[in-house]
């Protein structure tokens, strides 16, 4: 039997949740500021919603946004590139070391494979097994027919529903880079037929889609080290206030099920940020 197709999965969903809220294709689509045509071809499976509309169109059917996007991405069809050479992965911002910070991206994602084109004393410290323990497998050279998130450029990206904006641009089944509003930063999402075009970024730029991601993100360059002590100061603030963390692999990798909790207590036993992490879960 075969496996009913995403598109289809998520119009679907889609139809049978505006038809329970009693909503027609005309007020959802006034409701989301798009055409009553626009919503038709969501439910005929023609295509699917932008990703910056995922996270209000999850609020207007009143529906999880993994449920209404199926949690149907194959995870075992991405694979992660990191194409970033000019800088230390190991930097230290706030707590964490900077490398932490792009990778979080990836695990958030369930993608575990990465394929990192950096200088050599970056391959030589994510040959740490502390990489390999919480789930992750790197290789030294570009992939071959996957399915590619490209992250070309050290950006520190924060903010709301990141995550499910990414899951969008895995479902959309075209190659798109993701721009946050008004910044200049960009994360390709990169099919495999095209990927080729990742060692030019020029051509890749001009032959792919480019879609805006939604308000609310914050952006920062963590190219060098005075910039990164922008970034420190924002991490610090935010944990420090909210008691929650950005970018710690070992509570993703925990919270996936990459690791178990008593893994999870001695990789964390003399981190500055044990404390939060067992406060959120409870304390062991």
């Amino acid at each position: 039997m075969k496996k009913e197709p995403i598109i289809n999965q998520t119009s679907r969903i889609i139809q049978e949740m505006r038809l329970r809220a009693g909503l027609t294709q005309q007020s959802l689509a006034e409701a989301l500021h798009v055409t009553d045509k626009a919503v038709s071809k969501w439910e005929r499976g023609i295509g699917l919603p932008d990703t910056v509309l995922l996270p209000k169109l999850a609020l207007i059917l009143d529906v999880d946004l993994d449920v209404l996007l199926s949690m149907s991405i194959k995870e075992d069809e991405w694979v992660g590139v990191i194409d970033i050479k000019d800088c230390d992965f190991s930097q230290i911002i706030y707590d964490k070391p900077l490398i932490y910070y792009i990778l979080s991206h990836y695990l958030l994602l369930g993608i575990n494979k990465v394929h990192i084109i950096t200088n050599n004393q970056n391959e030589k410290y994510l040959s740490n097994a502390f990489f390999e323990k919480i789930g992750f497998s790197f290789s030294f050279e570009l992939p071959k027919n996957k399915n590619v998130m490209l992250i070309n450029y050290p950006w520190f990206l924060f903010g709301s529903d990141l995550t499910q904006q990414f899951q969008g641009a895995m479902l959309l089944n075209r190659t798109v880079k993701l721009i946050p509003e008004k910044q200049s930063a960009v994360f390709y999402f990169v099919l495999k037929d095209k990927i080729g075009l990742i060692r030019n970024q020029k051509i890749l730029d001009k032959k792919i889609t480019s879609r805006t991601l939604g308000r609310g993100m914050l952006l920062l360059d963590m190219a060098n080290y005075d910039k990164c002590l922008d970034v420190a100061s924002f991490v610090r603030i935010y944990q420090n206030n909210s008691k929650m963390l950005i970018g710690c692999l070992e509570e993703i990798a925990y919270k996936k099920g990459y690791i178990s909790i008593e893994l999870l207590r001695k990789m964390v036993a003399n981190k500055p940020y044990s404390t939060t992490i067992f406060d959120d879960l409870g304390k062991p």
